[in-house]
């Protein structure tokens, strides 16, 4: 009898360990399933921000195109339609040296205004020499005599993909004019700096700053900080925002993996 109820209680104390040990399993594959569910829905959000910027790019492009291509060359033959006219008319009436004066500087601006548009879209200056002459060229641009933008950066650099190159600029070119418009700085600084596990880009201001959680509740002035950490997701970056009202800030974007799984076709003229 005693047998009997020793190997009758080994029986039930195998089925327990065994149920105990198949919920484990089962639990076990269930969170691998969750996990694995996780992160195809991860890469699913980083495709789609991908091809969202990437359809923002494309449309800059084709902006930028048709500034250059059509309006520009239409205003170019404008002013030279001008320039014969000024020759035919500008001995039958006093007045019309000046008003063609007038009209062709008004062109020139137009034009140059376009130009300058057109460059914006798209910076050729990127595609053509680089992250490092683009900035220069962006803090160039953005310093004028009430305000002085300055690059430093390391003095070797690796090469990027295109894609980090693009994300790069248009997260200075985004903090150079929130600082510039919002901030009031007068002094701002570009700062690029090569890590051992990275790149680390700082923009520096010596502005009024401002309140973070307060603009990121604001869905209009929170829209281009929100825009850089779409940004960031997509290459896996990290933005870190040192500020505060009352003193200028200190906004840290660091990009640890140069390869990041999703890239974003970059075209090049």
């Amino acid at each position: 009898m005693k047998l009997y109820i020793a190997v009758g209680t080994a029986v039930l104390l195998v089925m327990a360990i065994f149920i105990i040990v198949f919920v484990a399993y089962y639990q076990q594959k269930q969170i691998r399933q969750q996990l694995i569910l996780k992160e195809w829905q991860e890469k699913y959000r980083k495709g789609l921000l991908a091809a969202t910027l990437q359809a923002q790019e494309h449309e800059r492009r084709r902006i930028a195109q048709d500034l250059h291509d059509e309006i520009g060359t239409m205003l170019s033959v404008t002013k030279l339609s001008l320039n014969q006219l000024s020759r035919s008319v500008e001995n039958h009436d006093p007045n019309s040296p000046v008003l063609v004066q007038k009209t062709r500087s008004l062109l020139d601006e137009t034009i140059a205004n376009v130009r300058r548009i057109s460059r914006d879209l798209v910076p050729t200056t990127l595609e053509r020499f680089g992250l490092v002459s683009a900035l220069e060229e962006l803090a160039e641009k953005a310093s004028n005599g009430e305000v002085h933008v300055e690059l430093s950066c390391s003095d070797k650099l690796p090469t990027l993909l295109p894609q980090l190159d693009l994300t790069l600029f248009r997260i200075a070119q985004e903090l150079i004019n929130n600082a510039i418009k919002h901030a009031n700085a007068q002094n701002i600084i570009i700062d690029l700096h090569c890590q051992s596990n990275g790149i680390l880009l700082s923009v520096i201001d010596d502005g009024q700053g401002f309140d973070l959680d307060e603009v990121m509740k604001d869905r209009k002035r929170g829209l281009g900080l929100r825009n850089i950490e779409s940004r960031l997701n997509v290459i896996d970056g990290h933005v870190t925002f040192d500020v505060e009202e009352g003193r200028g800030s200190r906004i840290h974007i660091q990009v640890r993996n140069l390869k990041p799984e999703v890239e974003v076709e970059v075209e090049h003229a």
